[in-house]
C-alpha cells in the first residue's frame, strides 16, 4: 500500500506523537509498504532508511495571536497553523495518490478529506489527545476509521465525536529499549529518580521538585526541555534543592536507555492532557520501576504493584511517600524492576503495527 503519514510536527518537534510517526513509518516500510512522511519545514529527522520525507512551509500559530479574539483561542490558532501547512502540502497529498492518509490530529481532517475525495484514499484519524475545535464534529464523522492511543483517550474522543474508535496503543522499539543483564544499578545513596518529558506546566515537574525537598538523599535528573525550564530552575532554588537537580535538556531517544540504567525509578507527574505515556513504557522495558500520577492513560501502561506505584496528581506528599517506599523496600523495587520488561513487551512495535495494519487492510478490502 501507498501510505501518507501526515502530521506537521513530525519534522519540527520532539514528543510522543512525533516519535510514534517515525517509528510507525519505519515498521510499515519494513513490511513492504511505500511510506511517505508529510511534515513542516524543520530540522528533525530520524535515521530511518528508504523513507521519503516531504516538508512544507507553514505559519507558526503564534503569528495568529494578534488577530482579535484569537489571543487565547489556542485550538483555533493551531487549526490555522495546520491549514497554512495544508496550502502547500495538499497538492502533493493529491498527486501522490495514496491508499491510506493517516493523520494524527483533528486539525488535519479537512485537507485529508479533500485529498481522499479526489483520489479515493482512505483517511484514518489518529487520536492522541483532545485537540477539539468548533466545527470538528462533522469532519470527524467523515473519517473512514479512527484509532486511539488508549482507552482513556478513546472515551474522551467518543464523547465528542460519537464515532467508532479502535484502541491501538503506541509502540516502543524494543531493540532500543530493553533490559540489560550486565547493568548493575548504582548504590541507592543517593536514590536517583528520572523525569523524561517536555517542561510544560501540566507535566507536573513542580510536584516532583516539592516531593524531593521532603526526602533527603534523593536526586532528580530532568531529561527534556520546554517553556517552563527557567521557572522550574527558579522553583528548585526556592526549595533549596538545586544541588540535587540536573537539567539535561533534550536527550535523543537512542541515549535514553543508558540514562535509565543509571537511575532507580522514573517519575511521571502529569495532571492534564496525558493520554498514553510512552516514556513510562520505555522505562519499564529497560527494567526501571515507575512512580506515576494516577491520571489519564498512565493507568493503562503501568501495572500497579507489579511494575510501579501510583499517587494522586499534584500531591507532593504522596509522591514523596512513594519514593520513600522504594528506598525503604529494596525487595519491592527489585521485584518491580524484574517484572517491568515483560509487561512492557505488549507495547512492542511488532504488536502495534499488526493492529494498525489490520485497520488499513480492512479499509482497503485486503
Amino acid at each position: 500500500m501507498r501510505i501518507a503519514l501526515y502530521n506537521l510536527t513530525t519534522t519540527t518537534a520532539y514528543g510522543g506523537v512525533e516519535s510514534f510517526v517515525w517509528d510507525l513509518a519505519s515498521q510499515l516500510r519494513e513490511r513492504g509498504h511505500t511510506v511517505e512522511i508529510f511534515g513542516g519545514n524543520g530540522l528533525r529527522r530520524e535515521a530511518t532508511a528508504a523513507l521519503t520525507v516531504r516538508t512544507f512551509p507553514y505559519i507558526n500559530r503564534s503569528a495568529f495571536a494578534w488577530i482579535p479574539g484569537l489571543a487565547r483561542a489556542y485550538a483555533e490558532r493551531k487549526l490555522l497553523e495546520r491549514l497554512s501547512f495544508a496550502v502547500c502540502a495538499l497538492p502533493q497529498l493529491i498527486w501522490g495518490r495514496y491508499d491510506i492518509i493517516h493523520i494524527q490530529k483533528p486539525y488535519d481532517m479537512l485537507p485529508a478529506l479533500i485529498a481522499a475525495r479526489l483520489t479515493g484514499a482512505s483517511v484514518i484519524l489518529g487520536c492522541h489527545g483532545e485537540d477539539f475545535y468548533r466545527g470538528d464534529r462533522w469532519l470527524a464523522r467523515q473519517m473512514d476509521a479512527a484509532v486511539s492511543c488508549s482507552a482513556f483517550n478513546a472515551q474522551t474522543v467518543d464523547s465528542r465525536y460519537r464515532i467508532p474508535i479502535t484502541v491501538v496503543y503506541n509502540g516502543i522499539d524494543t531493540r532500543v529499549f530493553h533490559s540489560a543483564a550486565h547493568v548493575t544499578r548504582p548504590s541507592t545513596v543517593p536514590f536517583k529518580v528520572l523525569f523524561v518529558g517536555r517542561l510544560q506546566e501540566w507535566k507536573g515537574v513542580r510536584t516532583i521538585l516539592e516531593a524531593i525537598s521532603h526526602v533527603p538523599d534523593v536526586t532528580l535528573t530532568i531529561a527534556g526541555d520546554g517553556n517552563d525550564r527557567t521557572l522550574l530552575e527558579a522553583h528548585a532554588a526556592t526549595l533549596g534543592v538545586s544541588g540535587r537537580v540536573t537539567f539535561l535538556g533534550s536527550v535523543p531517544r537512542q541515549e535514553l536507555p543508558a540514562l535509565m540504567y543509571e537511575h532507580h525509578a522514573l517519575v511521571a507527574s502529569s495532571y492534564a492532557s496525558e493520554t498514553f505515556g510512552i516514556g513510562l513504557v520505555e522505562a519499564q522495558a529497560c527494567g526501571l520501576p515507575v512512580i506515576a500520577s494516577r491520571f489519564g492513560g498512565f493507568v493503562e501502561v503501568v501495572s500497579e504493584g507489579h511494575t510501579g506505584l501510583f499517587y494522586p496528581p499534584r500531591d507532593a506528599a504522596a509522591l514523596a511517600a512513594c519514593i520513600r517506599t522504594l528506598i525503604d523496600q529494596p525487595e519491592l523495587r527489585q521485584r518491580l524492576a524484574r517484572h517491568a520488561p515483560a509487561w512492557a513487551s505488549q507495547f512492542s512495535w511488532s504488536a502495534v503495527t499488526d493492529r494498525i495494519e489490520s485497520v488499513y487492510r480492512r479499509l482497503r478490502g485486503l
